[in-house]
């Protein structure tokens, strides 16, 4: 009898010991849960956290997305695909552009114009030397014959050191030389600053330049840009110019709408104006028309025609269409 007492009172503090107590609620003792009710509440915990890291990681896609296309440092549609100045621009690695243009304004004859920009990154320097090579951006430099074009544009020669480069700012110092006769050696030195505002992302670009003819001179531009939805991108440029030696501004303002209607193809439709302070700050040329971009072979050849209106003052501001096409080999790592 006595044994049976022992073993009845160490009964209990056995369960509690291995968690198999039973639960008392008031006099009666509550039974366990079941395991299939257990099973069905961890699997409406784990979808509904499921659910939440799926929302989660399409929150931060759309986000990077948007971030991407309006950012111009790894965009490809609009700074990739676009891209008119790949020494300039902020794409890295090394890229090359070959460029072959033809432009027809009414009542004159076709001509032809050439391009050419190739930015190297030099190994064993961390990325901090970068060699330029890229022939001058000139309107007036046209041709009326395609190898003429060629054989006619002139080139220059730089080498680049990145100052600094973070996700705000980005600071470069050029010294080259602009081939001609005689050459014209030059020192540029370029910052770069990326801004946002609400829904706004801004880039301030500010260069100081002096060219052993054409003397010193600066340039300052802005561009700021509204990314309205995954597949179109608002953005609107101005940038002023000024040369010692001409000693007024050169000014250009211009919008564009780009339509990412495919990965291979895209629209822009842009307007724009360009004057001078010369006179007092007036515009003397308008334009409005659309850029329809496409890939036509392989991943680095395109092909793009771009009708357009034009308005000067030497043609009295008379509506006069342009029409050119312009093929484009872009090379990149």
């Amino acid at each position: 009898m006595r044994r049976f007492l022992c073993l009845i009172s160490v009964l209990p503090g056995c369960c509690l010991a291995f968690g198999a107590a039973p639960q008392l609620q008031g006099d009666s003792i509550a039974p366990l849960p079941a395991a299939e009710e257990l099973t069905d509440a961890a699997a409406a915990d784990s979808k509904e956290i499921k659910r939440e890291a799926i929302a989660d990681r399409s929150r931060d896609w759309l986000a990077g997305y948007l971030n991407d296309l309006s950012g111009g440092i790894d965009s490809f549609f609009v700074d990739t695909f676009f891209s008119e100045d790949v020494a300039n621009d902020d794409v890295r690695g090394s890229r090359a552009q070959i460029s072959l243009y033809t432009r027809r304004e009414i009542g004159e004859p076709v001509d032809y114009r050439f391009g050419l920009s190739v930015k190297v990154v030099l190994p064993n320097t961390n990325e901090r030397f970068n060699l330029l090579f890229e022939s001058q951006d000139d309107e007036d430099a046209r041709e009326a014959d395609p190898l003429e074009s060629v054989e006619n544009t002139e080139y220059t020669t730089a080498l680049r050191y990145i100052l600094n480069e973070t996700d705000k700012w980005k600071t470069n110092l050029d010294a080259g030389v602009r081939w001609g006769v005689p050459p014209d050696p030059f020192v540029r030195f370029r910052a770069r600053r990326y801004a946002y505002l609400s829904e706004w992302e801004l880039r301030a670009t500010q260069s100081v330049f002096y060219y052993t003819q054409d003397g010193a001179g600066e340039s300052s531009q802005l561009r700021a840009d509204y990314p309205i939805n995954v597949e179109k991108l608002f953005r609107i440029n101005m940038d002023a110019e000024y040369m010692e030696q001409d000693d007024f501004f050169s000014l250009g303002y211009s919008a564009a709408l780009y339509h990412e209607l495919s990965p291979t193809r895209g629209m822009a439709y842009v307007a724009g104006a360009t004057g001078s302070t010369e006179f007092g700050a007036t515009f003397d040329s308008y334009f409005a028309g659309l850029r329809y971009r496409q890939l036509v072979y392989s991943d680095w050849v395109f092909a793009e025609v771009n009708p357009e209106f034009i308005w000067t003052s030497d043609g009295e501001y008379e509506t006069t269409p342009v029409i050119m096409l312009r093929l484009e080999g872009v090379i990149s790592q």
